[in-house]
């Protein structure tokens, strides 16, 4: 009895001693991060203002006839109030204007929506348009109630779950993200935030014991084969980092001091592989436990078997939701690149299509490495905790 409340006291202390490391790291990490660098500090004389509209005044349409298609451009002007900053409860005029040459079309404003306005100064007065649809109230609402279906479901695991999600989540937003912008070096910052997350998460959801040290131990080994795999490509793909447009943009945001292209691609793909990676090493490391609890004489063989056989069930799935994940956040650029491509030939070899090849090439095989390397921790460490 008094060794069951020593181990749940060193369990408590444990977690409380993690909650308060990983506040630490957020605070003093985003500090040293983000150094002399200010973000959202753009000053080119616009404002950002939220807004609801009142009342819709006009709507005016012009059609111009352009040889073999038309033009159609949509003016709107409406009233609006000013619902959060130091402006609240102001009233302003304000446009919107729809053309159908435009890239992107909005929906059009109606009474009750909520806005971002842009306002620009002529020298003479300050004019508002409709610059977005504001969504970010409708996203907290979304994930206020993901968040209370988790606690109801997962009860106190799931609220180990959530803090470490925020965790996770504040840690790239004030961490990572401002060290990369700040010129930091990118591997050396992929590194600390991949190890954080990794023994933050499996410390608060799985506490301080062998599971977690299993679990652990087979995640690095599978990240360390997925950047293998990276280093590998970069050699023989002869990889440049300009997958995109927002590649150029990034390579001119400090020209002093450029944004390394290829450690983001390298960032990227290690953080894409540490989610599945990090859900196959704790299922295995979990499962081996309860076959271990519940079997009358486990051995290391058979626990090594039954390791294995749980990460040949699960390698097919991962790798599919792999796959999946990144086609699906690209679908969009891979239409459009099938749509401008000459040939096959051509497609499988423009870089952006070779990069998320390899971001899931290089997933998978963090996949093969952990399952095996999770699986010989976990039965090694489970049948020495038993003959102890």
């Amino acid at each position: 009895m008094i060794n069951i409340k020593k181990e749940k006291l060193t369990a408590l202390l444990g977690y409380f001693a993690m909650v308060l490391f990983s506040v630490l790291f957020i605070v003093i990490g985003n500090k040293v991060a983000v150094g002399e660098q200010k973000f959202f500090a753009r000053d080119d004389g616009a404002e950002i203002l939220a807004a609801k509209v009142d009342k819709v005044i006009s709507r005016e349409e012009d059609r111009q006839d352009m040889g073999s298609v038309e033009r159609v451009t949509v003016t709107i002007d409406f009233e609006a109030t000013v619902i959060r900053g130091e402006h609240k409860g102001m009233q302003l005029q304000a446009q919107q204007i729809n053309d159908s040459f435009m890239a992107v079309g909005y929906k059009e404003v109606e009474a009750g929506d909520k806005l971002l306005l842009y306002g620009y100064d002529d020298g003479q007065e300050t004019h508002w348009l409709m610059h977005e649809y504001l969504r970010s109230d409708a996203l907290i609402v979304l994930a206020a109630v993901f968040i209370v279906l988790l606690l109801l479901y997962g009860r106190k695991k799931g609220f180990h779950s959530v803090l470490a999600l925020g965790f996770t989540c504040l840690s790239i937003f004030l961490v990572f993200i401002p060290a990369i912008l700040s010129g930091k070096n990118i591997y050396a910052a992929s590194f600390i935030l991949m190890a954080f997350i990794t023994v933050m998460t499996l410390t608060l959801v799985n506490g301080f014991n062998r599971k977690s040290l299993s679990a652990g131990i087979g995640l690095f080994g599978g990240l360390a084969a997925a950047a293998l795999v990276f280093g590998l490509a970069d050699i023989f793909l002869k990889l440049s980092g300009y997958v995109s447009e927002e590649s150029i943009y990034l390579a001119y945001v400090n020209p002093a001091n450029p944004i390394d292209l290829k450690a983001i691609l390298f960032a990227g793909i290690l953080l894409g592989a540490l989610g599945a990676v990090m859900d196959v090493a704790v299922s295995i490391a979990a499962s081996l436990q309860e076959v271990h609890d519940s079997a009358e004489n486990p051995t290391f063989a058979s626990l090594m078997q039954s390791g294995l056989n749980i990460g040949q069930d699960m390698l097919g799935t991962m790798m599919n939701t792999l796959v999946l994940a990144y086609i699906g956040s690209s679908l969009s650029l891979v239409l459009i690149l099938i749509v401008y491509s000459n040939s096959l030939l051509e497609l499988f070899n423009k870089e952006m299509i070779v990069v998320e090849v390899l971001q899931s090439l290089a997933g998978s095989v963090g996949l093969l490495a952990a399952i095996p390397l999770t699986t010989l921790v976990s039965s090694y460490i489970y049948i020495h905790k038993r003959k102890s």
